[in-house]
């Protein structure tokens, strides 16, 4: 190589540098002037250690608070009739990086697999399927009277909104309370994004608003459910593990211990998302809801208030919303009603209560959602993620072999 080029490469070498050190200064000047300081941990626990996103692994990453399992753990068991995986749904399920799969029959276990290091021990991030058990603490609190009803304002509760009076605690569970607020799992500069990664919800919390469109329309929101979160804290005067694990956990029996990610340590549970849990553990939640309420021969929510949280909600024009209740999914499965638990990298815990079944899955990935198809009133299949409908098949194909084996046919 002669002097002149060696010259060039130096020079672009410099050149280079000098770009890197611009943009980390430019970087460091925007993220003091918006305040969004958040995003320093958001870079340094993602695109750092070579993610683009939150992983199902994440609680070393935050502050937690545990939720103990107890001293009445009851393992689930395992049906006679249990059955292993076929190749071809083992490969579809690795293929969309699935970690665990379970299906439970008549309060049993007829498919239990794992992949990788996941085990029947592990806990993985539960992301918005925590919305759901959010649901059923406040649907608890209302039975237990510490929330008033359903209807009742916010502003009982909290006091961070101007018109929290206008705003009810349904409106918040039907996600149609015109919150403002930027929902995105990819959005660095979202709300999602400073909540998960930030140190201060109350503060984040207190900075938003609602519209005048209350109960007009179905628009998905995290804040909704931290929201919840704050006014159960509140209206309970016990933390939100604290009372999970007394009206719920306690009482399913689970198998381990939980845990919340916080904002900050000795802070608030993020309960828009981030409660890890095993997969068995998420498999009682679904078997709490098949059973309208009852596990272990208590009664943990009545099952009236269960039924009002997994009906569509109804909007001002009247129409029911047919995909969403009060935190939870609905869907329609070949005229099988469906409840289920969502989270953002495939996290399902599917009630089916026709065929008297629960499947959990937990993975990395999920396939896209579903769009609406043109012309078609009652849509089951809008806005619900593609893979939801593969395990609701292998869930049909088990449930059809159960009816074979007893000789009754279909």
């Amino acid at each position: 190589m002669n002097t002149s080029s060696k010259k060039k490469k130096v020079n672009r070498t410099k050149r280079f540098i000098y770009f890197f050190l611009g943009f980390l200064i430019l970087l460091n000047l925007l993220i003091i002037t918006s305040g969004k300081s958040y995003l320093y941990k958001g870079l340094k626990e993602t695109y750092f250690k070579g993610k683009t996103g939150p992983g199902i692994y994440d609680s070393l990453v935050f502050e937690n608070r545990f939720v103990k399992a107890g001293d009445q753990s009851v393992p689930l068991l395992v049906s006679e009739s249990a059955s292993a995986l076929t190749n071809e749904e083992k490969e579809f399920l690795a293929s969309i990086q699935t970690t665990s799969f379970l299906i439970l029959k008549n309060n049993e276990l007829i498919i239990e697999h794992y992949w990788d290091e996941h085990t029947k021990n592990t806990k993985s991030n539960s992301f918005s399927m925590a919305k759901s058990i959010v649901g059923l603490l406040v649907g608890i609190a209302v039975d237990n009277g510490h929330i008033s009803s359903f209807d009742a304002p916010i502003a009982n509760y909290v006091d961070f909104f101007e018109n929290g009076d206008q705003v009810t605690i349904r409106n918040l569970l039907t996600m149609s309370s015109d919150l403002n607020w930027r929902e995105s799992g990819s959005n660095p500069f979202s709300e999602n994004a400073a909540a998960y990664y930030g140190r201060n919800l109350e503060k984040l919390i207190s900075r938003l608003t609602f519209g005048s469109r209350v109960n007009d329309s179905f628009h998905y929101a995290s804040g909704n459910s931290q929201i919840l979160g704050f006014i159960l804290q509140k209206a309970t005067k016990m933390r939100l593990s604290e009372y999970l694990q007394e009206q719920i956990w306690d009482k399913i029996g689970a198998e381990n211990d939980a845990f919340w990610s916080l904002d900050s340590k000795g802070g608030m549970e993020k309960t828009f998302c981030c409660l890890y849990a095993s997969t068995r553990d998420f498999a009682k939640i679904g078997q709490l809801i098949l059973n309208q309420g009852k596990l272990n021969e208590k009664t943990i929510v009545s099952d009236t208030t269960l039924n009002e949280l997994v009906q569509p909600a109804i909007l001002n024009d009247g129409s029911n919303n047919i995909r969403y209740g009060m935190h939870f999914w609905l869907t329609n499965y070949e005229g099988h009603d469906v409840v289920y638990l969502r989270g953002i990298l495939g996290q399902y815990v599917i009630v089916v209560p026709d065929w008297d079944m629960v499947i959990v899955r937990t993975g990395h990935e999920r396939m896209d959602k579903i769009e609406r198809q043109e012309g078609v009133q009652k849509d089951y299949r809008f806005d619900h993620p593609e893979d939801l409908f593969y395990y609701l098949k292998i869930g049909k194909e088990r449930f059809m072999q159960n009816l074979m084996n007893k000789g009754k046919g279909y």
